[in-house]
């Protein structure tokens, strides 16, 4: 409650006026925004609104997220599943009242911020889907569902084609005709050697998620090792993510891609044009490491490459054909411009909370760039910002990670200059102790630098080591 406290204060001081004043009226064919309505002004009132003892607002005792008679109305709707709801999402999705799909996952959302979500059952959600209604999701864990339930044959088939990356790889391939790639199954991964692989390449899963089973492999030691990991960790994998968000059975090999690495959150419109909410410059300790530790965004970074990769996207979806569709999109640019896709992940933008850096840089969710079909205005945006990197930390667990005690946050945060905001837990259940948000003058980086590089050993406080009262 405490966190959905500060969460809401958080989205008033930083979302309210800025965000009516940072969106303009697209000029392709966009609805005008009326800055009377707002958004995401938190006096709108949607269908089957919330009362004034919103919790979260400090206005008395909440209401509990039970299932209410929901409003069902066109316009769009919102998913909220695991591994993580954050009170950010979780608030515009109160405030806004949009359909959210009742799932054990957004009811408890609703409990532990205090909130009342507009919760629809699967029914009425899967009518509204066939209505083709915008929907977003926080988690590939929702595509059980969207598979399953949704009734919405168009949204599925654009789904499965980015979720398995040998359909995105054969179907992007004319574009990138000097990009190899091939399919193994689990038992071909293990037997195959290394004198058989195609040079430098990347092994991963065909469907996959959040960098799990991702091995760069440019000798026959990294093959030997990737192998024995996959063998260690493919129960874990099970346990931790559904097959339709993580399946070990199939494989990718594929083309080791050169060049500085993005992220970028995007949509496509109900003509197929790109637009970005968000663009994240992804860091590296080495030239093997492939984890999901260091992201950030600047000023520069958004004037530099907004204009190049909305350009490349349209190209690219002049094959997919996505419409109405939001996708977090991992790629590398080389020093020469030319960019070829790692992977398109659907229906959400980044994963876990790591979309919600945009609050914390430029102060809009960009999922509510998606729902309002809106393009950031970067013009009115960005001037302030100059000199400034907006960082994103995953605080990823080191390899044979100890059974933890206690993760000493002070002592991380302690080592930053400025730290935006802090998620802390997880590493009871899954590969990461949280997540980092973070401010660093871009001509002094060298905080960057250590973190991208440290296995976090120094922080955790293991089971068997004894503590004082004080301490603990």
């Amino acid at each position: 409650r405490k966190e959905s406290s500060a969460a809401s204060d958080v989205y008033k001081r930083q979302i309210g006026e800025r965000w009516r004043m940072a969106l303009r009226e697209r000029p392709r064919h966009h609805e005008t925004f009326p800055a009377t309505a707002g958004a995401l002004s938190l006096q709108r009132t949607g269908p089957g609104s919330f009362s004034s003892n919103h919790t979260a607002q400090g206005q008395g005792p909440s209401r509990p997220c039970a299932f209410y008679p929901a409003t069902l109305y066109e316009g769009p709707m919102i998913i909220l599943e695991d591994p993580y709801v954050s009170p950010e999402l979780a608030t515009f999705a109160a405030h806004r009242q949009e359909p959210v799909l009742d799932t054990p996952t957004a009811r408890q959302a609703g409990l532990d911020y205090g909130l009342h979500l507009n919760l629809v059952s699967s029914r009425d959600f899967s009518r509204l889907c066939c209505r083709g209604q915008r929907l977003y999701s926080n988690s590939e864990n929702a595509l059980d569902w969207l598979y399953s339930h949704s009734g919405n044959a168009g949204l599925v088939r654009s789904t499965e084609l980015l979720k398995n990356k040998l359909l995105f790889r054969q179907r992007l391939a004319p574009l990138f005709p000097d990009f190899h790639f091939r399919e193994l199954t689990l038992r071909e991964v293990m037997e195959t050697h290394f004198d058989s692989l195609p040079g430098p390449c990347v092994l991963k899963p065909a469907v996959g998620f959040f960098s799990l089973g991702v091995y760069s492999i440019e000798n026959a030691q990294q093959w030997r090792t990737a192998r024995d990991d996959i063998a260690a960790s493919a129960a874990r994998w099970r346990k931790e993510y559904p097959a339709a968000v993580l399946d070990n059975q199939v494989w990718l090999l594929e083309s080791l891609i050169q060049g500085t690495e993005y992220a970028v959150d995007v949509y496509f419109n109900s003509r197929g044009e790109a637009v970005i909410c968000n663009i994240l410059q992804h860091d590296f300790a080495s030239s093997e490491d492939v984890s999901d530790r260091l992201y950030y965004t600047s000023a520069d970074i958004i004037r530099r490459m907004a204009g190049p990769l909305e350009a490349w996207f349209d190209q690219l979806n002049e094959r997919l054909g996505l419409r109405d569709y939001p996708v977090h999109v991992e790629l590398r640019c080389d020093a020469g411009g030319h960019m070829v896709p790692i992977e398109f992940n659907p229906l959400r933008f980044a994963g876990w909370c790591c979309t919600d850096i945009s609050l914390f840089a430029w102060g809009f969710p960009t999922y509510g760039c998606y729902l309002d079909d809106q393009r950031p205005d970067w013009g009115s945006i960005l001037p302030g910002h100059e000199g400034r990197l907006y960082t994103l930390i995953v605080l990823n667990k080191p390899a044979a990670c100890p059974p933890v005690r206690r993760f000493d946050y002070d002592a991380l945060c302690a080592r930053f200059r400025k730290v935006l905001h802090l998620r802390r837990g997880f590493y009871d259940r899954y590969s990461h102790f949280g997540f980092l948000f973070t401010e660093t003058p871009a001509h002094d980086r060298a905080e960057l630098d250590a973190i991208v590089r440290d296995d976090l050993r120094g922080f955790v406080i293991p089971e068997d080591h004894e503590e004082t009262p004080q301490a603990r």
